[in-house]
């Protein structure tokens, strides 16, 4: 494989990958059991570990991409408060953005919830 084809596929990959993240954001939040028996909402893993990668780690792998980190996380954000026609309101319904609202707000909310992922012992050894 040359290099061009290479830096494409890699290229596509990447795009694939963000792309799956903001599906992922956008599941369904489940039913469950708090404490005191009551039915409450809570996100789901995959959708806490998509939000997770996206305000956290996505910029990386979208200036990668050839576009602006921050300006994405900030316009992402937006477009999913925001009904009028763009990009991501064309693939994705109100139900799916009512639900990356509610993602994003219980990942801001509930840290313990949150995934943290090991340090890399690469710096200390």
């Amino acid at each position: 494989m040359n290099e061009e084809a290479q830096t494409v596929a890699c290229t596509r990959l990447l795009a694939n990958v963000v792309t799956l993240a903001v599906i992922d954001a956008c599941l369904k939040p489940v039913k469950r059991n708090d404490p005191a028996r009551h039915k409450v909402n809570v996100s789901q893993d995959k959708a806490l570990d998509a939000i997770s990668f996206l305000m956290d780690g996505a910029q990386h792998y979208v200036e990668t991409l050839g576009m602006d980190g921050a300006r994405f996380k900030k316009q992402l954000i937006k477009s999913m408060y925001d009904d009028s026609k763009n990009y991501f309101t064309q693939h994705i319904d109100a139900e799916q953005r009512r639900n990356f609202r509610f993602n994003l707000y219980f990942w801001q909310n509930n840290p313990a919830r949150r995934r943290f992922l090991p340090e890399d012992d690469d710096e200390n050894g």
